[in-house]
């Protein structure tokens, strides 16, 4: 099956039975009764977290994505939403949404031995290998769905044979970049991964120099996009913007990008609680 074949199968994915809504809004009944909640900074120290723990291990920083779209859809079931109310739950969630990908996607397992010491004795192995299975129920089993990455790789096939590969390379680690930071991010997790991922390159894109890339290159490639996806261009923009603000509320004042320390593997551990 061809590319615009593997785009179709994504976008029916995204909008059928991997489609999450924004599950902290929807259960503000549950969290209003827990003494310490799960907010929008819980994610962001679980997305810091998983990418320390990839760093160090050398697998793909996509599986953190992968890993975190088990934790959103699964706080999205009747199973999940519960975790919402406790911090501790909601720590073994996404560490065992991380082992989950980690498992399926990567070329090493991670034991649940190793897990367990991560958590600094916070969880057992049982607890563990009891949370992936209501997980794994939880999202019905459905463990491939597209990530804004896998959109991203895809939309770049578009790129026309000509542009050097350094182009294409430095386009897609601003994207890839982009990314990441809508993962960390529980603003974007009712957003589509198609729309994050577009939104993503096409901000990628703008930032490169025409002499690498002219306007009617860059223009030719975003209508190919449309053509094969009738994306929604407004949802688009909208999160074009969205990432472009967090981009600039990122810079320090000597313009370095402050957020690296997020995703720093040598930055300290720490708890949601």
């Amino acid at each position: 099956e061809d590319v615009p074949d593997r785009i179709s199968i994504m976008l029916i994915q995204e909008e059928n039975e991997y489609a999450c809504f924004d599950y902290l809004a929807a259960n503000e009944d549950i969290r209003k009764k827990a003494a310490k909640p799960v907010d929008e900074d819980c994610r962001v120290k679980m997305a810091e977290w998983c990418y320390q723990v990839v760093d160090f291990c050398k697998f793909r920083r996509e599986t953190v994505g992968i890993g975190m779209s088990y934790l959103d859809r699964y706080l999205c079931s009747n199973k999940g939403k519960k975790a919402l109310g406790d911090r501790k739950e909601y720590q073994l969630v996404a560490m065992t949404c991380l082992y989950i990908a980690i498992k399926l996607h990567e070329p090493l397992e991670m034991e649940t031995s190793l897990l367990a010491d991560l958590s600094r004795g916070c969880y057992t192995e049982m607890e563990f290998a009891n949370m992936e299975q209501l997980i794994l129920e939880g999202i019905d089993w459905r463990v491939s769905g597209p990530t804004p990455l896998a959109f991203v790789l895809h939309f770049l096939t578009f790129l026309p044979n000509n542009i050097p590969s350094s182009v294409e390379e430095a386009i897609f680690d601003y994207a890839r970049y982009q990314t990441e930071i809508a993962i960390a991010n529980h603003s974007f997790v009712k957003i589509k991964p198609s729309v994050i991922g577009m939104a993503a390159l096409i901000n990628s894109i703008e930032g490169m120099d025409t002499s690498l890339l002219p306007e009617r290159v860059q223009e030719r490639f975003i209508r190919t996009i449309i053509m094969y996806t009738s994306i929604d261009i407004e949802a688009v923009e909208n999160t074009q913007a969205s990432l472009s603000n967090i981009l600039f509320s990122l810079l320090d004042e000597d313009g370095t990008k402050k957020y690296d320390k997020l995703f720093d593997e040598d930055s300290d551990e720490e708890d949601v609680d």
